[in-house]
């Protein structure tokens, strides 16, 4: 069965919430995964992408902020863990789903930043997510240049 994008959007909702409590709990992906499934109303959400995320932005987790924090002008403490649990399911979206166009992840991310991040926190997400795609997208960013 194929996904809505409003399932997908949902999915990462749920994401950035997992990520955002990993960031605190001394508890297994696969421990908070499996508490999301018990504790939410996932049926209009695609469970199998959920897990996906959060098992991938895990088990990355370092070398994808490794990357993250090359492109930030502050100092890695000082971003707020909601707008790092977006800037790391944004960048592990870039690099491991090439399925997706890159506009969509950023898009994606930036609609969950102003969700769930401080007021213009979205903008940030946004510039730094726009220049990660330069790197995990090179060839897709560069065709949409050309035109």
């Amino acid at each position: 069965m194929k996904s809505t994008p409003s399932a997908r959007h949902r999915a990462r909702k749920l994401a950035v919430q997992a990520l955002y409590q990993l960031h605190f709990l001394q508890a297994s992906p696969s421990q908070v995964i499996k508490e999301f499934l018990e504790d939410n109303d996932l049926k209009r959400a695609d469970v199998a992408y959920f897990e996906a995320l959060v098992l991938g932005v895990s088990q990355q987790k370092a070398a994808l902020w490794h990357t993250v924090c090359e492109l930030l002008d502050r100092e890695p403490e000082q971003i707020d863990p909601v707008e790092k649990s977006i800037l790391l399911l944004g960048a592990f979206e870039l690099s491991a789903h090439m399925e997706i166009p890159f506009k969509v992840v950023i898009t994606e991310s930036v609609d969950l930043a102003k969700i769930f991040g401080a007021t213009d926190s979205y903008k940030y997400v946004n510039s730094i997510l726009d220049r990660l795609a330069t790197t995990f997208r090179s060839i897709e960013v560069g065709a949409l240049q050309v035109r």
